[in-house]
């Protein structure tokens, strides 16, 4: 595994050394084998909303990742909120036992962007041009960039022992995981797909799941070294809380504008304080109104 490059925004390792490319042909988009993977993910995301590629990176790269996560753990912001499913307030008059007053709590950890070194194992996963492409394309976009954004391009999400991601549909398009750490028992991944539509929050089914409804359930562990495409909008889920261990998964964030980035106030919000970057997006917002 050797380094190719000290430049700060692009991946410093080939794709060949990052992936297990034998399995996963990320660095031949013309082979039938890239065909073939390619549309194993679609399938996954075209029924149940979610794709898991097991041992997705090499062992080595993954050992690399984990060692970079180690020193940065213990700096985690965390976040602790009561939040219902919707991250909503209910409007007035809500019946109580309804999903939009069914609130519970979430905590977790999140290494901040702009922690990871960029000649590291993580930020080059995260620049790796042929791992863009294929979500895109696994997704159905024309084409997706890295997200700029110095805080929220790539976290590692950290879920110490006890702490519960709560039933919940998503407000982002997907979301992309790999596995870097798991617990012994609990921190399972359990989601319901295609609970609700555009057309219709189908509150009577989100009711019975809250409830404890496992009919239509599926599960599945992010095991250390899996990726994972997730369309979570309209697919109910939750990750349950880790026993005997710690949960830890790096979120990498792509998007369809370039120069997409958050304002200084949703950064504030989220991480406790503002990068330059975010006060230089709010004056060209400013200008542009």
């Amino acid at each position: 595994m050797s380094g190719k490059s000290n430049d700060t925004t692009l991946s410093a390792f080939s794709t060949p050394e990052l992936f297990d490319v034998e399995t996963y042909p990320l660095d031949q988009p013309d082979s039938a084998a890239y065909a073939a993977m390619l549309a194993a993910a679609v399938e996954g995301l075209n029924t149940v909303n979610c794709a898991q590629l097991a041992d997705f990176v090499r062992p080595e790269i993954l050992a690399a990742m984990q060692a970079e996560v180690e020193e940065l753990a213990p700096g985690a912001i965390y976040h602790e909120a009561n939040l219902n499913p919707y991250f909503s307030e209910p409007p007035e008059g809500t019946p109580a036992d309804h999903p939009l007053n069914r609130f519970s709590p979430r905590r977790h950890g999140m290494v901040r962007g702009d922690k990871f070194a960029r000649g590291g194992v993580i930020w080059s996963v995260f620049q790796n041009p042929d791992l863009c492409r294929f979500v895109a394309e696994a997704l159905g976009y024309e084409k997706l960039y890295t997200y700029r954004d110095p805080y929220a391009c790539t976290n590692v999400n950290v879920q110490p022992e006890g702490c519960e991601f709560a039933w919940h549909f998503d407000n982002n398009d997907f979301t992309v995981s790999f596995g870097l750490k798991q617990s012994e028992e609990g921190g399972e991944f359990e989601y319901v797909p295609n609970l609700r539509s555009r057309e219709d929050e189908n509150y009577g089914a989100v009711k019975q799941v809250l409830d404890g409804d496992r009919a239509d359930l599926r599960s599945l562990k992010l095991r250390p070294g899996d990726l994972q495409l997730f369309r979570g909008g309209y697919t109910l889920h939750r990750v349950t809380a880790p026993e005997r261990g710690e949960r830890q998964s790096l979120l990498l964030s792509y998007v369809t504008d370039p120069n997409d980035i958050t304002t200084s106030d949703k950064a504030i919000r989220i991480w406790g304080e503002a990068h330059p970057d975010h006060y230089a997006r709010d004056r060209q917002l400013a200008e542009t109104q």
